[in-house]
């Protein structure tokens, strides 16, 4: 009984131009200054004089944004042990 994944890698020559390059390293870079943004924002109202005024709105924004963080990783940690269990059932028929 063969059970074991394929690659997950992708072969395909065509893929490895400088246009995909360009489009991978564009997501990236916009993926990591959205996480820049969103740290220099907290860190600006942490550091702010009127944050004593404010500390009830900054701390539950922020225990709101670990929340949604929690469950949008257990979210995707169902779906993938789902679709593995799916995987499994396939293989077994």
């Amino acid at each position: 009984m063969n059970n074991q994944l394929g690659s997950m890698i992708i072969s395909n020559p065509k893929r490895r131009g400088l246009g995909y390059r360009v489009r991978d390293m564009a997501l990236v870079l916009a993926t990591l200054s959205l996480w820049g943004l969103f740290g220099t924002e907290t860190y600006l109202a942490v550091t702010s004089a009127e944050f004593l005024a404010e500390q009830a709105y900054i701390l539950s924004l922020l225990k709101v944004t670990a929340i949604d963080f929690v469950a949008v990783f257990m979210l995707f940690h169902a779906w993938v042990l789902y679709e593995r269990l799916l995987f499994r059932m396939k293989w077994k028929v």
